[in-house]
């Protein structure tokens, strides 16, 4: 799969996260005012913008597409198709935790044992 392929395919994959975020938002909005049309008492309706937050939404989404994007580029030779790229891109944040974590412990198993290499040069 080639590179502008893979980044497009991941964005895709952050975007359908992002939608299914704003649709359940949206969902919670229209029981919170359905449940206040039956109650009747003359209270106010619940407004969309306790249930959205544009900025801060849009910000969110942008940074999904691009870790969609970037988690289909970093394993773009290991993608094979279309679903499996769509895939990466929606769980690119988790991905990404679990590449940084490895990477940590690797790092860690590769610091030698203080006390163990000084027993080794003691050694004859």
């Amino acid at each position: 799969m080639d590179a502008l392929t893979a980044a497009g395919l991941g964005a895709v994959g952050g975007a359908v996260i992002e939608i299914l975020y704003v649709w359940s938002s949206l969902t919670a909005w229209q029981q919170a005012r359905r449940k206040a049309r039956s109650q009747r008492k003359g209270g106010k309706l619940p407004r969309l913008d306790e249930y959205l937050d544009p900025v801060a939404d849009s910000l969110v989404a942008a940074t999904r597409l691009a870790l969609g994007a970037a988690a289909c580029l970093l394993f773009k030779d290991q993608i094979t198709g279309t679903m499996a790229a769509i895939a990466v891109g929606a769980s690119a944040p988790a991905l990404l935790r679990q590449v940084g974590t490895l990477r940590s412990l690797r790092s860690l198993r590769q610091v030698p044992d203080a006390p163990a290499e000084q027993a080794r040069e003691a050694a004859p």
